[in-house]
């Protein structure tokens, strides 16, 4: 029998992309593991945390490893034919007894957020990873062709886009919507960090008075308490500012919404706006990395990211949106509809056996 082993370790953070990722991977691969296991005679594991044994169902086994001993877990007396490791920023960045590794590239952004020598130290750590990896696959078109611009990869490598959940066929019924909201509004959610560029959207607000803005995410750290106080100080009363908020609320939330706004600087996929886009709604992105790859042709884009600039496209946009709404939205789905989980899971399997007979 042959051994599949992932790191899953980021499933205990839901509330950001890689989270997302590990869980609808993990899951997908349970509801496949009886077929490999009886027509590939392959076996699937997951590392994951301590009490997550069993988070993707009975038919994948799981080493619980905790979390003082990640950097160590590499050394551990396991045999897999196949190790996969799906973000670049794993701790358990190779398996010594394995055979064969696949490394998973979402993106390089260190190369557009850090300089100097932190800079420096990423670039050697990315390249350290990479070292260790026997095959890639990238998670969009530009993450492989950026990242293939400044490194030398040199390896196998196939592309393989993630999935996005189909929400709307979901049980709309029991997603209720956070409180004290008002009952028209646009919405942004992420990691809410300085990345995302979430100050250009505070900022834009004061030119769009007619317009609410409600922001979900992460507001712990320096930069969301920075953009708390900015819109207390200035008191932006249109921003509306959630915490992380769960599945049934973030369904909600994408549902009742007037419009996603998502100006992010850099990106290796994008989930949040194919996630508005499944349910129809007009979705704006900057141009830059991913982007335009992934919000295609009718999403609506910033040229120029300058709060003004960035409402009057916005203010623009809606009235052509509100022009042809059924036709807007037709066009949003049937981007969004271009991904899905299941077609990604099952060219990860794809994948793994044709790494596992070479």
């Amino acid at each position: 029998m042959k051994k599949i082993i992932i790191d899953a370790y980021p499933v205990a953070t839901p509330y950001v992309g890689l989270g997302e990722y590990c869980r609808r991977l993990g899951e997908g691969l349970n509801e496949h593991a009886e077929e490999l296991r009886s027509e590939h005679k392959t076996e699937v594991s997951f590392f994951v945390p301590p009490k997550f044994k069993g988070c993707f169902g009975d038919k994948v086994g799981y080493i619980e490893v905790a979390p003082s001993l990640r950097r160590m877990a590499r050394f551990l007396p396991i045999k897999a034919d196949l190790y996969h490791v799906p973000y670049q920023y794993s701790r358990i960045k190779y398996l010594y007894f394995a055979k064969k590794t696949l490394l998973t590239i979402h993106d390089i952004n260190f190369i557009y957020e850090k300089k100097g020598d932190e800079l420096d130290r990423s670039v050697r750590k990315f390249k350290e990873r990479v070292a260790h990896a026997n095959y890639v696959n990238y998670i969009s078109n530009f993450a492989c062709e950026d990242t293939e611009k400044h490194f030398n990869i040199g390896l196998p490598k196939k592309i393989i886009y993630n999935g996005v959940a189909d929400f709307p066929a979901m049980a709309l019924h029991n997603a209720t919507l956070p409180k004290n909201l008002p009952s028209d509004f646009m919405f942004h959610i992420s990691s809410l960090r300085a990345k995302k560029n979430i100050h250009l959207l505070v900022e834009m607000m004061k030119y769009l008075p007619e317009q609410n803005l409600v922001i979900a995410g992460d507001w712990s750290g320096a930069y969301g308490e920075g953009l708390l106080k900015k819109i207390k100080e200035e008191n932006i009363s249109n921003v509306y500012a959630l915490p992380n908020v769960s599945e049934t609320e973030k369904i909600a939330l994408y549902a009742s919404c007037r419009a996603f706004l998502f100006p992010s600087l850099c990106e290796g996929f994008g989930l949040p706006p194919i996630e508005a886009m499944k349910f129809g709604k007009p979705v704006f992105l900057s141009t830059l990395t991913s982007l335009p790859e992934i919000g295609g042709k009718d999403a609506f884009y910033w040229n120029d990211l300058s709060p003004k600039a960035m409402a009057d496209v916005v203010r623009a946009k809606l009235a052509d949106f509100d022009a042809a709404p059924s036709v807007y939205a037709e066009k949003m789905k049937k981007n969004a509809n271009r991904f899905n989980w299941n077609q990604c899971v099952e060219q990860y399997i794809e994948y793994y056996l044709e790494i596992l007979k070479g």
